[in-house]
Order: structure tokens, then C-alpha cells, then sequence
């Protein structure tokens, strides 16, 4: 870099960080703004419902994003702005990853366009700010693959040990990180100048940190009968026809994910700018360097990969099970540009980047008002205040601390992040399934709150028999009134007493 290069470069990373730090902001406030409700499936209350038991897995996935939200909320109130926060501090991790990988392949105004394109990319926005095991990928893929360029740069041991740790805690946090690993592993094995990494120390130090990172897991996955390999195996129903409509829906889902990203591509360019509508001349370029062929891998494998396992299983294809691969596509959406036009015209992307982050904010109350008096899944479902009922119901006639909680998922694991009594859930309902850390003992000796929707069939046998031979049970029915301030809730509570 040169000394006149130099102001325009600090500009760029300037701006750059400030683009992070804000969109950290918006986000946080279009989720408070525009949610009555964490999240419409239940999962981020799930995700503290299950990292409080600090398992070294649970039956439907590994247990590292859940053990990342309990640290967070062991320090912090359990309130959903907080929580939301959370959730936008995991993507601003994944964009500063993402710019330093950005660094590899272009000067400080394409790095500064590369994060310009994520911020607008729904994978990074609308899907990130619903913290679960898709989005908790995102940061972790992206050191994987900032340290495994590192390790292709210079080889050193200390990057070998972070990647190796980085690997396992992929693993950690969702099996589908698998298809990253093997996208390295590709391009490892077939790329001449990186071939040799696998066979030497930096490989074996990788090798041995990834191993010992998962070994925790891979030990309770054999004492468990591998419950979450097994539910991941059941998604799906199998049938061709909804599978081959679901790989449609896939492929051109990441299309669509993509078209902000183009289109903020297509705003830099100008009918007379000198350069062909397709220029391609920096993706012919990477071709030329390992690190260029090792992002082209990372752009390619881990969705052909997604693609094949899915059909191996028979299952059906869910976008949300790929939002990290878009690391690696919006830096290629940013090489489509030459870098004069990226310098030239960034202005143009900083700007229409504003309006849409004013956009997030503006519809966030308008969207929030439309759905206040609707029923879709559970965004309208007064979950906090059922919680807030349910305290005083076991002040009255459970006592203790710490109880036991069973029953509808989304209402237990509710109750487990909104209740000042620090519940339990009982995972799945099942003893069995939550042996690691609960007998029936010590659920008779905290006492347990089984929570159902009234009319809840299943529910109610499922309170029948967690509470079969306990002497003291009561079984309240209550109405929680929703958010447009008329719909009644119904729900009942049974409540078994602690014995002792």
C-alpha cells in the first residue's frame, strides 16, 4: 500500500466497521420492534432451555449454541431485547470474519463492498436474527475458513490449533457443518499446492484439536443411542416427488437469497463504464491462487454436498440449513465488479444500504401491528405473561426452587427462559431421554409443572403419566389474554409438590 493509497484504505475500514456496529444496532432494534414473540418456532427459548442443562448434547442436536446462550443470559437478564442483541452480535462476529476473509481477495474498497452485500443478504438479516443451530454456524464456518487460508498462507502451529478447534466446535454446534469440512478437505485433496497440508504437522495438529474438541460429545452420543444423528435422519418423509420439489425450492431460494447482493452489484455499474455486462476477469483470477481455488471450493462444495446428503437421506431440503454458505457467495457477487467501479461508486452501495437499514426500522411497527391479533404458529401466543402466571402458581402451591418442566415444548421451554424460579426442562418428556441429568427421584424431589394447551390430548396423557403415584397434584386451568388485548389463551398447569 502506498502512502497515497493509505487515507482512501483507513476510509474504507473505517467505514466498514461502522456499517458492522450499526447494522448490530438496527438489527437488534427492527427484531425488538417488530416481534411480540421471540421467534415463531419456538427455537430460541428452546436453545436456553436446553444450554441451562449444560449436556453434552440433546436429542435433536450438539450443544454448543445452547451453551453459548446460557453463558450469555447467566450474566445478563432473560429479556427478549437482550436476547435479540445476542443474536446480532453473532452475525457482527460472522461480518468481521467475513471482512478479514474479504482482505485475501481484494483491496479495502472491495472488502468494504463485500460487507455492504452481506448486510442486505436475508441469511444474514431476517434469518440471523432467529438464533438457532443454522445460525450459530454462520461465525463458526467463517473462522474455520479464515484460519484454514491462514494455515495455507504460512502453516504455523498456533492457526493449526485454532482451526482444529474451530472444526470441532462446527461439529459441535450442528452436524451439517460436516459439508464444510468436507469442502476443505476437497480442495485440500485436489488442489497441488494444498495437498501437502494434510499429511503434515499442521494437518495432524487440526486432526488431533478437532478430535479432542468433539470427543465429549462423541462419548455421550454412544451412552445416548446418537439421538440426534437419529431425528436428523428422520426429517423428511422420503417421498421423490417432495424431494425433488424441495431441491427446486432450495436452489432457487438461494437465488433469491442472493438478488440484494446483485442488485447492489448492479447499482455500481453504469451503461458506458468500458467493462462487459459479465466480467469475470477476478474469477478467472482466483483460479490462479490456492486461496483463490480454496474460496471458489468453499462457494461450491458445501452446497453440492447439502444436496447429495439430502438425497442419500431422503430428506427434504431446508435453505435455513445453508445461511453460512452465503460467506463465501457474497464475496463473489463483490468480484463481479472491477475494483475501479467498487472505488469509484461505493458511495452509491453506502446509501442504498442506509435506506434499507431506515426500511428495517420503519416496517419493523407496521409489521408487528399486523400480526398482533393472528394465530400463525406461535408469534402470537402470550407466552411471558403465561410464564409470569405460572410463578405465582407454583409460589402457591409448589414451593422450591428449581421445579421440573414437562409438557407442550414451546410453553415448557418458555416458562424455562421467563421464570424467576430457574425451572428445568424435562427434554423430550422423557425420563430416559433426560437421564443425564434427572431421575425420577430427583423430579419428585424438586416437583415438576407440566404446561398444555387446553383441548391438548397428547399433552394431557403425557401429565398423566409423568405424575402417575405422586401424592400431591393439582391440575389448574387458566386463560392468558393475547396481544390485541381480546383473544383468550387457555392453557392448565398441573403441578406436582416437592416430596420432602
Amino acid at each position: 500500500m502506498t502512502a497515497g493509497d493509505r487515507p482512501q484504505h483507513n476510509w474504507h475500514a473505517r467505514a466498514a466497521l461502522a456499517i458492522m456496529v450499526l447494522f448490530g444496532i438496527v438489527l437488534t432494534l427492527h427484531a425488538e420492534l417488530s416481534r411480540l414473540n421471540l421467534d415463531e418456532y419456538g427455537d430460541m427459548v428452546e436453545n436456553y432451555a436446553w444450554g441451562v442443562l449444560w449436556q453434552w448434547g440433546y436429542f435433536k442436536h450438539p450443544p454448543f449454541f445452547g451453551w453459548l446462550v446460557a453463558a450469555w443470559f447467566s450474566i445478563l437478564p432473560h429479556v427478549d431485547w437482550i436476547y435479540y442483541l445476542f443474536a446480532s452480535l453473532n452475525v457482527v462476529v460472522a461480518l468481521l470474519l467475513l471482512w478479514r476473509i474479504a482482505a485475501r481477495y481484494g483491496d479495502s474498497g472491495f472488502q468494504l463492498f463485500v460487507i455492504l452485500c452481506a448486510v442486505v443478504v436475508p441469511a444474514f438479516s431476517f434469518q440471523a436474527i432467529k438464533y438457532n443451530a443454522n445460525s450459530a454456524m454462520t461465525p463458526v464456518w467463517a473462522g474455520v475458513f479464515l484460519f484454514y487460508l491462514r494455515g495455507l498462507e504460512a502453516r504455523r502451529w498456533y492457526d493449526a490449533l485454532v482451526l482444529g478447534i474451530l472444526v470441532g466446535i462446527a461439529m459441535l454446534t450442528k452436524y451439517h457443518s460436516v459439508v464444510l469440512v468436507g469442502a476443505l478437505f476437497i480442495h485440500a485433496v485436489m488442489d497441488r499446492e494444498a495437498r501437502s497440508i494434510l499429511l503434515s504437522s499442521f494437518g495432524l495438529i487440526v486432526a488431533l484439536a478437532s478430535v479432542a474438541v468433539f470427543a465429549g460429545h462423541l462419548i455421550w452420543l454412544f451412552e445416548n443411542d446418537f439421538l440426534p444423528i437419529t431425528y436428523a435422519a428422520e426429517q423428511g418423509d422420503g417421498v421423490v416427488s417432495h424431494i425433488v420439489s424441495s431441491l427446486a425450492l432450495f436452489l432457487g431460494g438461494m437465488l433469491l437469497y442472493l438478488l440484494p447482493a446483485l442488485g447492489l452489484a448492479l447499482l455500481l455499474r453504469s451503461p458506458n463504464d468500458g467493462y462487459p455486462f459479465l466480467w469475470l476477469a477476478r474469477l478467472r483470477a482466483f483460479r490462479t491462487t490456492v486461496e483463490g481455488r480454496a474460496l471458489l471450493a468453499f462457494g461450491l462444495w458445501p452446497t453440492v454436498l447439502t444436496v447429495v446428503l439430502a438425497l442419500a437421506a431422503s430428506a427434504d431440503l431446508n435453505l435455513a440449513w445453508v445461511l453460512p454458505v452465503f460467506l463465501p457467495l457474497v464475496v463473489l457477487v463483490a468480484a463481479l465488479l472491477p475494483p475501479d467501479l467498487i472505488n469509484r461508486n461505493i458511495a452509491r452501495a453506502l446509501v442504498a444500504t442506509g435506506l434499507y437499514f431506515f426500511a428495517l426500522l420503519v416496517s419493523a411497527p407496521i409489521y408487528k401491528e399486523s400480526v398482533r391479533g393472528g394465530t400463525r404458529l406461535n408469534m402470537t401466543v402470550p407466552v411471558k405473561a403465561m410464564s409470569a402466571q405460572l410463578d405465582e402458581y407454583w409460589r402457591q402451591y409448589g414451593s422450591g426452587d428449581a421445579p421440573v418442566i414437562a409438557g407442550d415444548f414451546l410453553l415448557a421451554n418458555a416458562m424455562s427462559f421467563y421464570s424467576r424460579y430457574s425451572p428445568i426442562t424435562l427434554e423430550a418428556n422423557s425420563l430416559n431421554i433426560s437421564k443425564g441429568y434427572i431421575d425420577k427421584a430427583g423430579l419428585e424431589r424438586r416437583g415438576m409443572m407440566i404446561i398444555c394447551r387446553e383441548g391438548d390430548g397428547s399433552c394431557a396423557d403425557i401429565s398423566r403419566e409423568l405424575t402417575d403415584g405422586l401424592p400431591e397434584v393439582v391440575s389448574i386451568p387458566f386463560s392468558i389474554t393475547g396481544f390485541d388485548g381480546e383473544r383468550q389463551w387457555p392453557f392448565v398447569v398441573t403441578i406436582a409438590k416437592p416430596l420432602g
